[in-house]
Formats: C-alpha cells, structure tokens, sequence
C-alpha cells in the first residue's frame, strides 16, 4: 500500500513539474510549418550574402526562439521590433 501512495505521489509530481516547464508555444508548430519557416529564412540569409553554414545555424537559433514565444500564426505578423529582439537574442556576429 505504500508503495502505491508512493508511486501515485511520484507521479503526481512529475506531471505537475512537466506542466509547470511548458512555457513555450513550441508544440504548436506542424513540422511543416517549422519546415516552410526554416526555409523562407535561408532563402532570406542567403538572398542577403550570408553563407548557407551561417543561415542553418542562425535560423535554427531564430526557429527556436520564435517557436518558443509565437505560435506560428502569431510569428507571420510580428512586428519588426519584435523580431529584432530575437535577432539579438541569437547573438550572430559573421
């Protein structure tokens, strides 16, 4: 029996503390959607003369910044203000 108690406590918590650590919007994005962002960003990168190793790294870095703040819904209508914030946020310098 308390075992049980113990296990159901043990749960109990885990799920709390998951629930908890889910402050993102990430799950909100279908892979294709991260897969049409990550692409239109290269596309962007390399249309402005940065190397294509440069544009995976920092759209990787803006992918997860936006996905981590915006649904993808909200992302297509940020503001530029917004955006340059997660543009310092990944911090590159070429």
């Amino acid at each position: 029996m308390k075992t049980i108690r113990l296990l159901f406590v043990s749960f109990g918590l885990l799920l709390f503390v998951s629930a908890c650590n889910n402050d993102t919007k990430t799950d909100t994005w279908s892979s294709e959607q991260k897969a049409t962002w990550t692409k239109n960003c290269k596309e962007f990168m390399k249309t402005n003369g940065v190397e294509e190793m440069n544009a995976v790294d920092f759209c990787d870095c803006m992918l997860k910044k936006t996905s981590e703040k915006y649904t993808a819904e909200e992302a297509a209508n940020i503001t530029e203000v917004e955006e340059r914030k997660l543009w310092e946020s990944c911090d590159y310098t070429w």
